[in-house]
């Protein structure tokens, strides 16, 4: 086996989802597929968002539109049925459990995917910014320029397609914790407290300085240091056992 890396960058106004991942940086989205069989009519796979609340409450109004193709890259209107049912929801992370059918026509990564390389397609992707960045798990003897070309075919104005490698394995099965698997609030105060130097030796800052410049309650920055620190403990435990 061997995985097939690739990103999807958008321009400003040239796809409404990839509009509010500009607006808001701060919004982190990965998607996985399932470990199973997928008949290349259909797809389904998870959605795991997490951001400002803002940010969040203005994708649910075209994420969850079974009409919109989340994942289409040219301009036409996707033939696919699709449908989007909210697993869990709190004002700053969403889980998202999306099943598209009659795929055939539908200029999808997913469908276009199943549609080349066949049944039992695994691929995971992070999506933050204006990227969209793609993981795809696939047999050595894969037709990977078929479907880099086809990807790459009646791209819609503003978007581009960069081929990255075509490798061997790497870390797919290892769950790891990714951005998007720390709520919102956590990653936040964890990535403020990096940046400013609260894990340096000796600390450039303490957590009352960062709640100071940050203005929330220092037992606040403590609680949510705390929290995502265990997770990424936990994690890192975990992996020791393995």
């Amino acid at each position: 086996m061997q995985e097939f890396v690739f990103t999807v960058r958008y321009e400003p106004e040239s796809d409404p989802i990839a509009d509010i991942f500009i607006e808001y940086p701060d919004v982190v989205m990965t998607l996985t597929s399932l470990s199973a069989s997928v008949p290349n009519e259909s797809i389904w796979h998870f959605n795991h968002i997490t951001g400002p609340e803002e940010a969040l409450a203005k994708l649910d109004d075209i994420f969850l539109d079974p009409t919109h193709c989340n994942e289409c890259l040219d301009a036409t209107v996707c033939p696919s049925t699709w449908s989007y049912e909210l697993l869990s929801n709190s004002p700053t992370s969403r889980t998202v459990y999306a099943y598209g059918t009659d795929g055939k026509n539908c200029h999808s990564i997913p469908m276009l995917a199943t549609a080349h390389l066949g049944d039992g397609l695994l691929y995971d992707a992070k999506r933050q910014g204006n990227e969209y960045r793609w993981r795809l798990l696939v047999p050595e003897d894969a037709q990977i320029g078929s479907l880099y070309d086809t990807l790459r075919a009646d791209l819609k104005d503003g978007v581009s397609l960069d081929f990255e490698h075509l490798t061997g394995v790497t870390q797919w099965a290892q769950s790891g914790i990714s951005l998007a698997d720390l709520p919102y609030e956590q990653r936040t105060i964890l990535t403020e407290a990096v940046e400013r130097g609260y894990y340096e030796t000796p600390r450039a800052i303490t957590t009352q300085e960062l709640a100071t410049e940050l203005d929330i309650p220092q037992s606040t920055v403590q609680y949510r240091l705390s929290r995502a620190e265990a997770a990424l403990a936990t994690e890192f435990a975990a992996e020791l056992t393995q």
